[in-house]
């Protein structure tokens, strides 16, 4: 496929969600298994229309996630990495939408982590997104969950929409680099978007490769709290994909 044909594809992949993209974002979302520098795709793009305005509702959102993270989020010892997905991550959040976010926790702790954030969010007040009910406007979504010692996104997961979403995520959060370890596990993006996961993976690294162990105590309440989660979530409706060491709830 011609450059010129990746660009278009490009553009319209972000048309369907209703996004413009500028030059910088269309270089890094490049819908293409080859690199390609940003003066080839400036050479191509001279009498295509591109975004060129800034998202202000956009930076509202991300600076609400960090005061998320700082106050809240970071209280959790066993939340390593809280990144923005979504329209978040796009940089093209409408004021009426909620913020995506995804949380990578400690080995064995994912389900005994979320019960625990459940509770603390209601006992705060702090608005997030209820089964079942239209999202609000800035209310967080916590719809994907990993563990660090399952990184690897699903081989059945593994298309071109998830491939974007992975090189937009925004880190917030990042213990002993978790993000970086992420990124590199996931290399199966490479051949969807090469210019954003090469820019990503070598703009980032070494990543430290050192674990806290799990106690057996916590292992075993996390796997209660795995089976009484999932019992419940099983009798609101139909999830795409849940096992005990990773979550996503969203479509």
């Amino acid at each position: 496929m011609a450059l010129l044909d990746k660009i278009e594809k490009t553009i319209k992949y972000a048309q369907k969600y209703k996004a413009e993209l500028n030059l910088e974002q269309l270089w890094f979302r490049l819908l293409s298994d080859k690199t390609y520098s940003k003066e080839e795709i400036k050479n191509k793009t001279f009498n295509l229309k591109l975004q060129t305005s800034k998202n202000v509702e956009n930076n509202k959102k991300i600076k609400l996630a960090k005061e998320l993270v700082l106050k809240h989020l970071s209280k959790f010892n066993n939340i390593l990495m809280v990144g923005l997905t979504g329209s978040v991550a796009a940089e093209n959040a409408k004021k009426s939408e909620d913020i995506d976010l995804f949380i990578i926790c400690k080995g064995n702790t994912l389900w005994l982590t979320r019960l625990l954030l459940r509770i603390y969010i209601r006992i705060n007040k702090i608005p997030h997104r209820k089964w079942g009910q239209k999202e609000k406007p800035n209310d967080f979504c916590f719809n994907l969950w990993m563990d660090e010692d399952n990184l690897i996104v699903p081989k059945l997961k593994q298309n071109q929409k998830n491939a974007v979403d992975l090189i937009m995520m925004k880190k917030i959060l990042n213990k002993n680099n978790v993000y970086e370890k992420f990124i590199l596990e996931n290399g199966w993006a490479e051949k969807y978007v090469a210019n954003g996961y090469s820019q990503i993976k070598t703009s980032n690294f070494k990543h430290q490769n050192s674990k806290t162990k799990t106690g057996i105590i916590m292992v075993c309440l996390n796997y209660l709290a795995f089976l009484g989660q999932l019992l419940y979530i099983r009798l609101k409706g139909p999830v795409k994909f849940i096992n005990l060491n990773q979550a996503f709830f969203h479509k």
